[in-house]
């Protein structure tokens, strides 16, 4: 008997429906509607496993620890609203029993396989080194940012099988009918930090790197671009960019100093059932990709397929570019611009302060937009390259979906007075979409990076995946009372209200969507709630006898003001004291009649006139060859001022009708440019030594 992972969200779903007849007729609508023109939503329950484990520490740095199992719940509830505006629009899949390898091919070729070996080692090493009361992290680690547990290799090994999983659905199916073209992995813990044999910023394995790998090998992709919007630089995205084009990584004698003990201790190991295995390999197997004879007197040699461009928007001063913490090289790196030279495309911009919505929509189209500039031109440039070796060329589009730049997240991740509307998720994620149809047949795969807070990640993957399915995003649906209201479902201890007056569709409209995230994924009982419920016993225990005198050992230290064993001091983090969420409460309450009467027209405007369409196919006016002539002939910065959006147009089908926009332009003009013509829907279906990442009528 087959087990269904979905089936309590699917039972919930039915309640849902049932409770809101304005949708019965939205979500029969999903039958009729190709599943092509869907965007999937890869959920991993396996990824739960990662377990922050030194139960020996204090309560208040327990509090430091934001990459946490919860994470996926805040991801699961902004996934949930989503479905509730558009249920005809998404399609749900679990990777609940896939798990990848360490040494897959797509994995070693990024990280090598000494890295895999590493990993897998500590992850078997840390139950005996928690017990005993110490650090399960090598010391050149930063363990205020990284930690492991025994079942973190299962977290990994989940993680990987779920981008697998993402990566096979845009690109094969059962059947043509059945090949999607986009799609959003919910995973942790996020990767853009890693480098290729050092974690970083909470980060154990380079996950888009993985993806653009697997797709590479699996399904001939040539070049991809990866649009990182987290507000934290991707450091080691970055640096493996440096590594495909062929230079030398810059953590290559940790990689071959792992390799040399690896070869001396002549051992193989299993990373699915984590058991050292009395297999012997040939000790002169050369586990490091990166030999030193390969390179040349200047620490390169020729650069390898799939050709990647990395183009970033984040915080210059947030790690790992931390004022004050900041080492030159980590700024120079947070700030290189490069195209086209020396087999490298990277283009990073910095985040900006502003004071209105207007400031922002500016700064978006004068320099955040810039990106998509630089990636066009990546893409045009290899299609040419391509063309000259007579060889395929085949794109895809990779988001690393961080939300820690959100408006929304705490102050204490966010210390530099920068961030990002919620709105931008929405504007940013269609822009990528435009760049995925010109060059990639639409391929657009999206990983969940950074957002710590339970605010920040429930609005930003909501406002993420209205843009993943090219609807526009409200602002009513940003708004700080309908943020707070679903992110209440990520308390573990959630209840819904006694109750609740007839007319607050907001609060009702939560509830049916709390409903639903916490439905998802089936492990949130045992990993979440179950800690929250002390009427159902814990699995925990006091531990054995070395383990009580160990943390009690540590626990004294502290009392006396002593550092617990080999927890590092250095970072801003333990000065920060992070708001606990969980302590809202109901008394500032207010009931807002006029956001309550337009969020509930809003909800009936996508009901009427939204909920059939769908993004099947876009028709792209491109430039003629005369602008293109032009364009070929500009300098490098003229190019960068000559838009992204100027240089593509996008035509309407004749058969289009265009929609309300839902705000007021009148009195806010710089919306203008990001209505619905900006991607037409078509309607023709009825119906090294590195600072902390965290600082301290329905």
């Amino acid at each position: 008997m087959s087990i269904d992972p979905l089936e309590k969200f699917h039972l919930q779903f039915q309640s849902f429906v049932e409770n809101n007849p304005n949708v019965i007729s939205a979500a029969r609508a999903a039958s009729q509607i190709p599943e092509a023109a869907k965007a999937v939503i890869i959920l991993s329950p396996l990824s739960l496993q990662h377990i922050f484990s030194r139960q020996w520490v204090s309560k208040s740095y327990k509090k430091t620890i934001v990459e946490r199992p919860e994470r996926l719940l805040a991801s699961s509830i902004g996934i949930a609203a989503a479905i509730t505006m558009y249920p005809a629009l998404f399609s749900l899949k679990s990777s609940f029993n896939r798990m990848g390898s360490l040494t897959a091919p797509h994995v070693t070729k990024v990280h090598a396989k000494s890295w895999s070996y590493e990993i897998t080692k500590l992850c078997q090493e840390a139950s005996f080194k928690l017990s005993e009361g110490q650090i399960e992290v090598p010391d050149d680690w930063n363990s205020g940012d990284i930690y492991l547990s025994p079942t973190t290799i299962n977290a990994l090994c989940g993680t990987i099988g779920a981008i697998e999983t993402g990566i096979d659905t845009i690109f094969s199916g059962p059947s043509p009918e059945h090949i999607c073209n986009r799609t959003f992995v919910a995973i942790r813990p996020p990767g853009h930090h890693c480098h290729v044999s050092t974690p970083s910023g909470f980060c154990l394995l380079n996950n888009a790197h993985i993806a653009i790998e697997y797709a590479f090998d699996k399904y001939d992709v040539t070049h991809a671009v990866i649009l990182d919007f987290d507000l934290h630089h991707g450091d080691g995205s970055q640096a493996i960019c440096w590594k495909r084009a062929g230079f030398k990584p810059d953590d290559s004698d940790r990689n071959e100093h792992i390799s040399n003990y690896k070869s001396k201790k002549n051992i193989k190991y299993d990373e699915l059932n984590n058991n050292i295995t009395d297999n012997k390999v040939d000790s002169s197997e050369n586990y490091n990709d990166d030999n030193i004879d390969n390179y040349n007197d200047f620490g390169k040699k020729l650069a390898r397929f799939p050709k990647v461009g990395y183009f970033s928007l984040h915080d210059i001063n947030s790690f790992p570019t931390e004022t004050g913490y900041a080492t030159s090289e980590n700024i120079k790196n947070a700030s290189t611009c490069i195209m086209n030279s020396h087999d490298l495309n990277i283009w990073n911009i910095h985040l900006s302060p502003w004071d209105n919505e207007e400031d922002f929509m500016k700064l978006y189209r004068s320099k955040y937009r810039t990106l998509f500039a630089k990636a066009d031109e990546f893409f045009k440039l290899s299609k040419q390259e391509m063309l000259k070796l007579k060889k395929p060329f085949k794109g895809l589009v990779v988001i690393s979906a961080g939300f820690d730049a959100s408006e929304y997240e705490q102050h204490s991740m966010q210390r530099h007075n920068v961030n990002l509307p919620t709105e931008f998720y929405t504007i940013f994620t269609k822009d990528a979409l435009k760049l995925a149809q010109m060059h990639c047949q639409g391929k657009v795969i999206s990983l969940m990076e950074g957002g710590y807070s339970d605010k920040a990640i429930c609005s930003g993957v909501f406002a993420h995946l209205i843009g993943l399915q090219n609807q526009d995003w409200i602002k009513e649906w940003g708004s700080e009372q309908v943020v707070k209201e679903i992110s209440r479902g990520c308390k573990p201890n959630w209840k819904p209200y006694k109750s609740k007056k007839s007319k607050d569709v907001i609060r009702i409209w939560a509830e049916e969507v709390i409903k639903l995230g916490r439905a998802m994924i089936p492990e949130f009982e045992d990993v979440i709630f179950k800690e929250a419920n002390p009427s159902i016993p814990s699995k925990k225990s006091e531990g054995t006898i070395a383990q009580r005198i160990s943390r009690n050992k540590v626990q004294s230290q502290e009392a006396n003001g002593k550092p617990s064993r080999r927890l590092k001091q250095d970072i801003p983090f333990l000065q920060q004291e992070f708001s606990s969420e969980d302590e809202e409460d109901d008394a500032d309450y207010v009931y807002d009649e006029e956001l309550n009467k337009t969020f509930n027209q809003t909800v009936e405007d996508i009901t009427i006139d939204d909920i059939s369409r769908h993004l099947e196919t876009l028709e792209i006016i491109q430039s003629d060859e005369e602008t293109d002539a032009k364009y070929s002939k500009l300098d490098t910065v003229q190019k960068q001022k000559h838009s992204f959006s100027t240089k593509y147009q996008y035509k309407a089908p004749s058969n289009f009708t265009k929609r309300q926009i839902r705000y007021d332009q009148t009195s806010n003009p710089s919306l203008q440019p990001y209505d619905d013509t900006d991607i037409s829907m078509i309607s023709h279906i009825s119906t090294r030594r590195h600072t902390t990442r965290s600082g301290r009528k329905w």
